[in-house]
């Protein structure tokens, strides 16, 4: 249904290390244009902020003198020419801090770098029971997700499925809610409020932590530089993973379960086509040193591991109001599960059944 799904068709062979965590390791962010006016540099902040840009800023972001009065910034693309403006306006040091940086960017860097898979953003309509009632459905079904899907095992000996530096890698997903203030609908509304809901285990329920922010830049970044004219009519979704690249936006009312679950899926899937290009979605501007966070996350992860020993829960011997389903990660349709080391018996007698037959024929080509 998704052009995701034509990604396979890129490999016969592939790494089994997960899209999203792929991502994480291996992707850089595609860097935004940034158009200023030579007058810009008169301001000291601003002239010393383009001086350390690509050097001790790690912010992905390229800038150059533009030759209007205003500045303009831009989505990445290829052919500059072609590149859509996501803002233009006055440049000053408060005006680059929110182009760069939001409340809403740093959460999601947050969740990554803690190891979650994907954050899936709602961006809200402002029509309370209808943002809540997609909420609830989209949590639903990422709890259940949680709960049934698996990664593939990597391969130890495989050199292209090495892990880099970062969290601990795991199946886990949460939903960042992005509320329109003032009524307003549209990815480009004025200003936003960001509701952060930390993690919690299922059936527990967090409170909410509002913090009021413009994050109308966060949104239109999100929703893409060809976005789609439905979402500017009611609340829509997105995917997030790796180094803040959005997988997709689509409007709410037409992504239900089966969407959810093949975004999810193809994201823990093994990595199939390792080029960035060749997969598909946009990169976000964030304002996050990846691998300097990515180490720290990797010592904080180790270092769980040594200090915490917890026995594994318990599984319960009958449940048949809750049957377990299971999901199964492979790196390519119709793989074999690997079977146990020591073999079935039923495997076993084939095996011996098939050496038999195999000396009788060597024996009376023999004789």
């Amino acid at each position: 249904m998704f052009a995701w799904l034509c990604c396979v068709a890129f490999s016969a062979e592939c790494c089994t290390v997960p899209v999203f965590r792929y991502g994480l390791d291996n992707w850089q962010a595609d860097a935004y244009r940034l158009e200023f006016p030579a007058a810009a540099l008169q301001d000291g902040k601003l002239a010393d902020f383009f001086r350390n840009l690509g050097t001790a800023l790690p912010v992905n972001l390229e800038a150059k003198p533009g030759t209007g009065t205003e500045a303009r910034l831009l989505f990445p693309h290829p052919e500059e020419s072609k590149s859509p403006v996501v803002w233009t306006g006055a440049l000053t040091p408060a005006s680059l801090a929110a182009l760069t940086d939001s409340p809403a960017r740093k959460e999601l860097a947050r969740r990554i770098l803690a190891g979650e898979s994907v954050v899936w953003v709602l961006a809200e309509s402002g029509n309370k029971a209808e943002d809540d009632a997609i909420a609830a459905r989209v949590e639903k079904r990422l709890r259940y997700l949680e709960q049934v899907a698996i990664l593939q095992p990597i391969d130890p000996n495989d050199p292209t499925s090495k892990l880099g530096p970062g969290p601990a890698l795991r199946v886990k997903f949460s939903l960042l809610r992005v509320a329109a203030l003032h009524g307003a609908r549209t990815p480009t509304s004025a200003a936003a409020l960001v509701r952060t809901e930390p993690a919690a285990d299922v059936g527990v329920r967090a409170p909410k932590q509002s913090a009021h922010a413009d994050e109308s830049l966060f949104l239109k970044m999100l929703a893409g530089p060809k976005p789609a004219a439905e979402l500017a009519t009611g609340p829509w979704l997105a995917a997030v993973f790796g180094r803040g690249r959005v997988l997709g936006a689509w409007p709410a009312a037409d992504f239900g379960d089966a969407e959810i679950e093949e975004a999810c899926l193809f994201l823990l899937g093994a990595c199939s086509c390792q080029v960035k290009r060749q997969n598909p979605g946009w990169d976000m501007l964030m304002n996050v040193n990846w691998p300097e966070e990515l180490q720290a996350a990797a010592e904080k992860a180790s270092s769980a591991q040594t200090t915490t020993a917890s026995p594994p829960a318990a599984i319960p011997k009958n449940n048949p109001t809750n049957e377990v389903q299971t999901v199964t990660i492979t790196s390519a349709p119709g793989s074999a599960a690997a079977e146990p080391s020591g073999g079935s018996p039923k495997a076993l007698w084939l095996g011996a059944a098939m050496c038999a037959l195999v000396g009788l024929f060597l024996f009376a080509r023999r004789s």
